[in-house]
């Protein structure tokens, strides 16, 4: 990874970028759904405005240019009082296995803490295999009470780290 990774909050002009990375970095599971559940879920995780109220978004930029992107949620619906939520945690291909995903992740653990955040909370699906071995890798474990089926045949895990 380049020394000169800035992980920061999104800046108003490069909303639209946050969300074309964020979608191209969820292109690969297109294959997997339905074309109508794509094209609803690519809506969705590009609808970052739409996050605005309720997360910051975060940015890792090197170089001039956004790398990853991620969605810290001030509060995590279905989870306990005092949980954060991290969704959407967007790394393109190409740069995928450089450190990015565990900077803008560190990057979310430690707005936690300092918010007074008691836990932190997220989701994924089976086929992440990358960002669960990451979640895993930073102390994240599986809790099976935030699993939830997304839509016809998307099972959605949950996965929560205590904060001390």
């Amino acid at each position: 990874m380049s020394q000169d990774l800035t992980i920061r909050a999104a800046q108003e002009n490069e909303i639209d970028i946050v969300a074309s990375l964020t979608v191209d970095a969820y292109a690969e599971y297109a294959a997997r759904m339905s074309p109508d559940a794509w094209s609803m879920f690519a809506q969705e995780i590009a609808n970052v405005r739409g996050r605005m109220n309720d997360a910051d978004i975060i940015v890792a930029e090197r170089d001039g240019a956004l790398v990853g992107a991620v969605s810290l949620f001030r509060a995590w619906r279905g989870a306990q009082e005092g949980s954060v939520g991290v969704r959407l945690l967007a790394v393109p291909p190409e740069e995928r296995g450089t450190g990015i995903g565990r900077a803008l992740m560190t990057h979310c653990i430690d707005r936690a803490r300092g918010m007074g955040a008691r836990r932190v909370a997220l989701s994924t699906t089976q086929e992440m295999d990358a960002a669960r071995d990451l979640y895993e890798r930073l102390g994240f474990t599986r809790d099976p009470a935030l699993d939830h089926e997304r839509a016809p045949g998307v099972h959605i895990q949950g996965w929560t780290l205590e904060l001390a």
